[in-house]
């Protein structure tokens, strides 16, 4: 982008750039930061002389994002003053060439004469027919050509509107998932997502738990090797499982005998004598059911109605 002309000049140019702790500095990476930062400022200045036509420009604040944005601008002009003079080159180069046709062209003079007595209506059409030709890039007069291309031209406009609908509605959409992106940047920057204020505490509690559990590990492996050890094959989920239904059906099992020994409630411990008292309560039970059905017969005749003969 530019260059230096002088070894001293750049040395001294870059010890008035430099901080006034920079005798201080001693690391080699920031001492080329700053040199590289005192060249940059000392194009800076060269620019702004040349800008200004020598006189002094005025004081601003010399930090890195002014040197940056100066840069930039810097070289944007020299790519603009690039342009510029490659513009006047082409323009000189065509004012020869049209001089050269007009020169070679000996009816000049004729076509002066006919251009100045063309009515208003006839020089506005050569100028729309002219202006036609430039644009659709065809410098010999072509009737079916220009039609083509306007109707190329037509089409091509009609794309472009296309495209820009389409560039509209994905900008649209871009803008609503920005206002969604900041509005949940917002909610994570709430007090609600925000760590608690005894997190350290929580964490190194935490830490001295981690470290407590983990020094009784080695005692734990060893306490499950020797239990494994002694039981020779080592106890599944699907074992327990097994045990848990044996045991449910012995409590089953246990249940129905505890409801058999509370119906032989009140019988002595005797087996004889039980047996002898079961006897007579089941004998007490045949009259009683005895009784009961004739009861019911004797109820059931009275209740009857008589049948005539």
């Amino acid at each position: 982008m530019y260059t230096y002309t002088s070894q001293t000049t750049t040395t001294t140019t870059t010890m008035a750039h430099l901080s006034p702790s920079a005798s201080a500095i001693f690391s080699p990476s920031v001492a080329r930061q700053q040199l590289a930062a005192a060249k940059d400022w000392n194009y800076i200045d060269s620019w702004l002389s040349t800008k200004f036509n020598g006189k002094t420009p005025p004081v601003f604040e010399r930090n890195n994002d002014t040197l940056k944005a100066l840069l930039a601008l810097a070289a944007l002009n020299e790519t603009a003053d690039e342009e510029r003079e490659l513009l006047a080159r082409v323009e000189a180069k065509a004012l020869q060439d049209l001089q050269a046709q007009e020169d070679a062209n000996p009816n000049k003079y004729l076509l002066d004469s006919i251009e100045e007595f063309l009515t208003r209506e006839g020089q506005t059409s050569l100028e729309a027919l002219s202006s036609l030709s430039v644009s659709l890039n065809q410098p010999v007069f072509d009737l079916q050509k220009l039609g083509r291309g306007i109707i190329d031209l037509h089409v091509t406009v009609n794309d472009l509107d296309q495209v820009a609908d389409r560039v509209s509605i994905f900008e649209k959409h871009l803008k609503r998932e920005l206002e969604e992106i900041n509005i949940l940047i917002t909610d994570l920057q709430s007090d609600a997502y925000q760590p608690p204020s005894d997190l350290a505490k929580r964490t190194s509690d935490y830490q001295r738990r981690i470290k407590g559990l983990a020094a009784k590990l080695p005692d734990l492996k060893e306490r499950v090797a020797s239990l494994s050890a002694n039981v020779g094959t080592p106890i599944t989920i699907q074992d327990v499982k097994n045990e848990e239904d044996k045991f449910k059906a012995l409590m089953v099992t246990v249940k129905d005998l505890e409801a058999q020994v509370k119906s032989y409630h009140g019988l002595p411990q005797d087996t004889d004598l039980a047996r002898l008292e079961l006897e007579g309560l089941r004998v007490e039970l045949r009259e009683m059911t005895r009784k009961r059905d004739s009861m019911f017969e004797g109820l059931v005749e009275r209740e009857s109605p008589i049948k005539p003969r």
